[in-house]
C-alpha cells in the first residue's frame, strides 16, 4: 500500500538559511503567544520552554559556526539552541512531508481507508471560529496531553490558552481546520502557510470521539487540500520528536507523508554543557528514566543530552 508515494522522487529542497522568517506568519503568531523571535547566525529563532531556541522556517537547513551560536547563546541567556542541518552531526530527525499531486481515499494506507470513510459518515469537517475554540478547544487539550503523559500551560491554563487562540486569528496565514459532532468540537489543526510550505502546527482530539476516528478525517480532509492546492511546494507535518512515537509516525506514512532525514544539532551553553556532560548528571537521568520509562519530559531531556554529545562529535 502507498506510504509515501505522493512524495516526488526528489522532495522540496530543504532551504538553506531562513530569509525573511522574522516578517513571516509563524514568527508574528510565536510573537503574539508571548515567545521572543530574535535574528541571528544568519537564521531566526525563537524560544521554547525549558530555555532553548529554536530554528525557523523548519524546513531551512542550517550551518552556522560554533563561535556564533555561543555568541547568541550568551547573549539571550539561553541554555542551548536546536536547528536542522544536512551537514552536522547530531540527533537522527527528519521532516514529514507530502508534496501537492493527486490525492483521494486510494492514497491512504488501506488500513486508513474505512476508518476516514467512517469519520465522514459521523462529523463535519470545517474551520473552527474563533469562540469555539475558546469554549471547547482547551477540553481537547487537557485530553490529548493527559493520554500523551504531560502538560503544556499554554494549551492547559485557560488565560495562556485565550492568548493562544487571539494570536491565531490575528495571523494572516494561520488558519484552525477542525471536525465537529453538531456543535461539538472533536479535533482541529492549527496550520501555517507560509514560503510555499503548510505547516501542521498542533492537532487535539477529545478522547470520547477517537472511536469514530475524527483525527483520520481531518488529517485527510487537510492533506487532500493542501494536495489540491498547486501554489504549494509541500505540505509539513512536523519534525521527529525527541521521544519515542511510533505509533504517530506510522500514522503520518500512512496518510502518505515520507520522512526526509536530517540531523538535529542540539548546541549548549558552555556552563550548561559543563554540566549535562559530567558523568553524574548522565548517571541520574539514566536512574530517574528507569524509574519513569513513560515520563516524556525526562525522555526528552536525555535526548537533549545524547543530541548535544553528538552534535559536539561533529
Amino acid at each position: 500500500m502507498p506510504q509515501g508515494g505522493l512524495v516526488q522522487a526528489n522532495p522540496p529542497k530543504q532551504e538553506v538559511g531562513a530569509r525573511h522568517a522574522l516578517g513571516s506568519p509563524l514568527a508574528r503568531f510565536l510573537e503574539l503567544r508571548g515567545r521572543r523571535v530574535i535574528q541571528a547566525c544568519a537564521a531566526a529563532w525563537y524560544t521554547v520552554p525549558g530555555g532553548f531556541l529554536m530554528s525557523l522556517p523548519y524546513q531551512a537547513m542550517l550551518q552556522p559556526e560554533p563561535e556564533e551560536l555561543q555568541h547568541m547563546l550568551r547573549d539571550t541567556r539561553s541554555l542551548g539552541a536546536r536547528f536542522p542541518s544536512l551537514v552536522r552531526s547530531g540527533l537522527a530527525s527528519g521532516l514529514y512531508v507530502l508534496c501537492p499531486g493527486p490525492y483521494d481515499i486510494s492514497s491512504l494506507h488501506v488500513k486508513h481507508r474505512p476508518r476516514v470513510r467512517h469519520a465522514q459518515t459521523r462529523f463535519e469537517f470545517r474551520p473552527a471560529q474563533k469562540a469555539e475554540l475558546i469554549d471547547q478547544g482547551r477540553a481537547l487539550n487537557l485530553s490529548t496531553m493527559s493520554r500523551q503523559g504531560r502538560y503544556d500551560p499554554e494549551f492547559g491554563d485557560r488565560r495562556p490558552w485565550e492568548r493562544f487562540v487571539e494570536a491565531a486569528f490575528a495571523c494572516e496565514g494561520i488558519s484552525v481546520p477542525a471536525v465537529f459532532s453538531g456543535s461539538r468540537l472533536s479535533a482541529y489543526m492549527i496550520v501555517c502557510r507560509e514560503q510555499g510550505w503548510l505547516h501542521i502546527l498542533h492537532q487535539m482530539s477529545r478522547l470520547e470521539d477517537l472511536p469514530d476516528f475524527p483525527n483520520h478525517l481531518l488529517t485527510y480532509s487537510v492533506t487532500a487540500q493542501a494536495a489540491a492546492d498547486k501554489s504549494l511546494d509541500a505540505v509539513c507535518y512536523g519534525y521527529v520528536p525527541l521521544f519515542a512515537a511510533d505509533g504517530l509516525h506510522e500514522y503520518k506514512l500512512r496518510f502518505g507523508y515520507r520522512l526526509i532525514p536530517h540531523r538535529s544539532v542540539i548546541h549548549l551553553h558552555p556552563a550548561v554543557k559543563a554540566v549535562a556532560q559530567h558523568p553524574v548528571s548522565r548517571a541520574v537521568v539514566r536512574l530517574a528514566r528507569r524509574l519513569r520509562p513513560h515520563d516524556q519530559r525526562l525522555e526528552t531531556i536525555q535526548s537533549v543530552l545524547e543530541g548535544a554529545q553528538s552534535s559536539i562529535r561533529g
